[in-house]
């Protein structure tokens, strides 16, 4: 006899449901990811940027509202970078919480499956037991 788990269906679709949420959770955390890097490299153009203008000395005016207009350029998308970072974080945690969900519903299925088996390897057991206990009785009454 085979165990058949009667929600099996269910089961998958549970740890579908969970695959689904690890991966939209990898997706949104690579985001993440992408946003932090170009944050870093605006950082850096700003650096490189209040570099060139440290050294006024040797610029004309013109050069030198040139660079600020570049530090404004340079502020205005770190600005906008920094606010997609945060809507991305609220993301992240909102994709980890679901995912943290699914897990635990996936899981209790799983759990659920794994005692329902149980249950039916101890009837099989005890039908297994029933009938070689049977037999040995129809030896032994027929040894008499």
């Amino acid at each position: 006899m085979k165990f058949n788990f009667s929600f099996q269906k269910v089961l998958d679709f549970k740890e579908k449901e969970k695959e689904i949420a690890h991966q939209e959770y990898g997706t949104v955390k690579l985001q993440q990811s992408q946003i932090e890097d170009q944050i870093e490299g605006l950082v850096m153009v700003k650096d490189e940027v209040f570099n060139q203008y440290n050294q006024v000395n040797r610029k004309t005016i013109w050069e030198i509202q040139e660079l600020q207009n570049e530090i404004d350029h340079v502020n205005q998308q770190m600005k906008k970078l920094e606010n997609q970072s945060q809507l991305i974080h609220q993301e992240v945690e909102q994709k980890h919480q679901l995912l943290i969900e699914k897990t635990q519903e996936a899981k209790m299925w799983n759990q659920w499956k794994a005692k329902s088996k149980d249950v039916f390897q101890k009837q099989l057991d005890k039908q297994e037991q029933a009938m070689m206990d049977e037999m040995a009785i129809l030896r032994y009454s027929r040894r008499l």
